[in-house]
């Protein structure tokens, strides 16, 4: 039942209009709420701003999927496991149509409109950068963008459950409302930040292997290691193109517009991967 939920949620997700319920507007306006009113009293400022916008929606999810998740032959718990991934999918534009712009406004030489695709991929404001250097640039910031609405969402789904899928979304958002909002204060952004990284831990390094096995293998394990001490976000990126055979450089690699799809289409057959790893551990019973 859950490689089906995942996969009816990717076919949805193509076919539905950005926005609406799986937009973070709902989430910001309740983590706005909750902010003013718990800020003046002290328990925003750390993990317990986390917890307040977090664990009560959480816990919800949870009880629907343990009361009703059996319900019809289990068909409810599929339907909300669909629900989930769609939510946790995210509500802006596909990563295929983010692709597009991006390569069409490279193509043409139009410098602005590159760079509001490339902070679409990127999923926030940058920087004005030069034309020639958008899409090293882009091409990072979509293996990550990948990790955030593809991977790590579906990982959580399988090991579990909805809850899994909705959770990592609202600690997404969570941490977005920090980063974008002001005065969210510096102790609810550190612990946010934590926890999207304990979150993203596992799911990066299996995500780096799958890439590996569709790409250059060697090229990607040399860019794992090399980034050791690097942060994980660019450890994974730095594995992303080396999986399209580039090597850790301190420079701007002389990309194209191509190479960015070339990375989207090289995490599609990662995702394959996980796909395929997900039909096999069902079949042999493991989930």
């Amino acid at each position: 039942m859950q490689l089906i939920a995942i996969l009816i949620a990717f076919i949805l997700t193509g076919l539905l209009s950005p926005g609406g319920w799986r937009s973070a507007r709902g989430f910001n306006r309740l983590a706005d709420w909750l902010r003013q009113r718990l800020l003046p009293l002290g328990l925003w400022n750390h993990a317990g701003g986390l917890i307040a916008v977090v664990i009560p929606a959480l816990l919800l999810v949870l009880l629907v999927q343990w009361l009703a998740g059996g319900w019809l032959f289990g068909l409810v718990g599929g339907a909300l496991g669909v629900i989930a991934l769609l939510f946790a999918f995210g509500g802006g534009e596909t990563l295929e149509a983010e692709v597009a712009a991006f390569t069409s406004a490279w193509r043409r030489g139009d410098e602005a409109a590159a760079q509001r695709a490339l902070e679409a991929i990127a999923g926030s404001s940058l920087e004005p950068v030069p034309l020639e250097v958008m899409p090293e640039l882009a091409a990072e910031h979509l293996v990550i963008r990948a990790r955030t609405r593809w991977f790590a969402p579906v990982f959580w789904f399988v090991v579990l459950g909805p809850v899994g899928a909705f959770g990592y979304r609202l600690v997404v958002l969570a941490r977005a409302f920090g980063d974008f909002h002001d005065n969210t204060g510096p102790g609810y952004c550190q612990c946010s930040a934590r926890l999207i990284t304990i979150l993203d831990w596992l799911p990066n390094r299996l995500m780096a292997l799958a890439l590996a096995l569709v790409g250059h293998f060697n090229a990607t394990r040399q860019a794992w290691a090399a980034t050791v001490d690097q942060d994980e976000q660019q450890r994974l990126s730095s594995a992303g193109l080396g999986a399209l055979g580039l090597a850790p450089s301190d420079g701007p690699r002389d990309l194209t517009g191509e190479a960015v799809g070339d990375t989207h289409a090289m995490l599609r057959r990662g995702l394959y991967v996980w796909l395929a790893a997900i039909a096999a551990a069902t079949l042999l019973g493991l989930l």
